[in-house]
């Protein structure tokens, strides 16, 4: 029993931090926040998140609770949301803290059918669980307001994914054949903009027949999504990610060098765009992020596995 005591303890310790750190992001949030509704609604999860922590500093026997004790990690978190509603806006952040609701809520219920607690412990619980489905409905419904702006924001992220996986991979090839980094920058860029034509030809004629279908089937108006939109949107980004892939070239790298910066710089920037990706489809970040660069990573060297072959056994070089 001690020892179940002792490990019960550590789960209060845990939920304790939990919520502290969720009343520190909400009033970050709420000090930050300009939109007044949004700014209304995350002071009253702010003041919720804080009956949360006392609960559980009571169960603690906590008497007098600390609300400013945050480890880096957190304080690190809560800046990064900042940073995130000025560069993504309103609708990404409505989305990441609906995420965030959702997760939350998942803990406690796993808590409360995993763990024997005191009956008055469970009481409170429930009481908890009852205020996050409040929250989560909430967030659900401030994410739908902005539907649109996401597909927006959805089709940024893929642009710039496509665009760092697709021209590291013909990067990785050309460099391994190619004596000058003019060489391969220059098919960076003429690569680049050939698949930015293709991708924002694709985004457009995708997004029309989904406007087309929308609107058979539902007998109204069809999407809210601009396809001309969604096609510079895409396509622009396309090119970003292109750029990325290529610019240690451009600046006078070649051979593995240049492969190598491409790579990090690559691996960079495709780990937050895989995790804007997951956050916004609601899937797992780290699984997200893991499969993208192995993927990347994977057709490089394949594609760097191929020139050399071809460099070694016919002969062939670029100058």
């Amino acid at each position: 029993m001690p020892a179940k005591s002792e490990r019960i303890r550590r789960i209060e310790e845990r939920f304790l931090n939990d919520e502290l750190s969720d009343y520190a992001l909400y009033k970050s949030t709420e000090r930050h926040e300009t939109d007044p509704e949004l700014k209304a609604m995350v002071a009253r999860f702010r003041d919720a998140e804080l009956r949360h922590a006392k609960v559980w500093a009571s169960l603690l026997g906590i008497r007098r609770l600390d609300t400013s004790r945050l480890p880096l990690a957190m304080r690190v978190k809560v800046g990064l949301y900042v940073v995130v509603r000025r560069i993504l806006g309103i609708p990404f952040v409505t989305k990441l803290l609906e995420r965030h609701e959702r997760d939350g809520l998942e803990d406690y219920r796993a808590l409360v059918r995993g763990e024997r607690l005191a009956p008055a412990a469970m009481e409170k619980m429930r009481y908890i669980i009852r205020e996050e489905e409040v929250h989560e409905s909430a967030m659900l419904l401030q994410t739908g307001k902005h539907a649109a702006v996401l597909d927006y924001t959805r089709s940024i992220v893929f642009g710039v994914n496509d665009g760092l996986v697709e021209i590291l991979a013909v990067i990785a090839g050309v460099a391994m054949v190619a004596t000058s980094g003019f060489v391969v920058a220059l098919t960076g860029v003429i690569v680049g903009v050939s698949g930015t034509l293709s991708m924002a030809a694709g985004a457009y004629l995708s997004s029309k027949s989904e406007r087309v279908v929308a609107k058979s089937l539902a007998k109204g108006n069809g999407g809210v999504t601009s396809p001309a939109r969604e096609a510079y949107y895409t396509g622009i980004f396309y090119f970003v990610g292109a750029l990325v892939a290529t610019y240690p070239f451009m600046l006078g790298a070649s051979g593995y060098a240049g492969i190598l910066e491409s790579v990090v710089s690559v691996g960079i920037v495709l780990s937050i765009a895989s995790a804007l990706i997951a956050i916004i489809s609601d899937t797992g970040v780290k699984a997200r992020i893991l499969e993208m660069l192995a993927i990347s990573l994977g057709t490089a060297f394949v594609t760097a596995a191929i020139g050399l072959l071809v460099r070694v056994v016919f002969g062939v070089t670029i100058s």
